[in-house]
């Protein structure tokens, strides 16, 4: 798995990603702007640190201030490195830059695990990349219905068509249209992506 994390001044949030994922990191990067003096000793002690424990890094310097410059350096690491397993930790360094990491990972279409940990330090959330893509597929009530079924407990076919009253080859046909866009498993569950949904379009 690849770690990349976005680093600012201080290394702290960087260091607990380190931690929690351990052993599965085959390499780091570390995104930033490393002109002024506290990124360059934060830099400093992560690749030290990095070096002590033998975890191959590399870095892509930004210039934090520059949208498109973030976007496209961090982009074509991306592309190269497609096909591997990322993590992408978004706790440091100023908000352009994350929001231009991020971006990054939307315009390439390469997934990714997104963990952020809060500035309090109380939590670490996850989600995926494609969690938060629009779906190419159009909402329809019959969809939504379905989705609320399921939230509601119901798993199957035939008792999701009787409880939302849809017939039950329409409801065999949007079950696998909501499975092909990933808003439920192959368990008929809700995924992130199908609970975000459901909570912005649900009545």
């Amino acid at each position: 798995m690849i770690l990349l994390l976005t680093l600012g001044f201080d290394e702290k949030f960087q260091y607990r990603a380190l931690m929690r994922q351990g052993k599965s990191i085959e390499k780091v990067i570390i995104v930033g702007g490393f002109e002024e003096e506290k990124a360059k000793k934060a830099l400093e002690s992560l690749t030290n640190f990095l070096k002590t424990v033998n975890v191959p890094y590399e870095t892509i310097e930004i210039d934090p201030r520059d949208f498109e410059n973030i976007v496209e350096k961090v982009g074509k690491v991306i592309l190269t490195n497609a096909g591997k397993d990322f993590m992408v930790n978004l706790s440091g360094g100023m908000r352009l830059m994350i929001l231009a990491v991020f971006s990054a990972f939307l315009l390439t279409g390469i997934d990714a695990t997104v963990e952020i940990e809060t500035e309090d330090l109380t939590k670490v959330y996850y989600f995926r990349v494609s969690d938060v893509t629009l779906p190419s597929l159009s909402l329809t009530k019959d969809h939504l219905t379905i989705l609320k079924a399921i939230k509601d407990g119901y798993s199957s076919a035939n008792v999701i068509s009787k409880n939302t009253e849809i017939p039950l080859t329409t409801t065999w046909r949007r079950l696998n249209e909501l499975r092909k866009e990933k808003l439920i498993d192959e368990s008929n569950k809700l995924t992130t992506k199908g609970e975000l949904l459901l909570k912005i379009y649900g009545s």
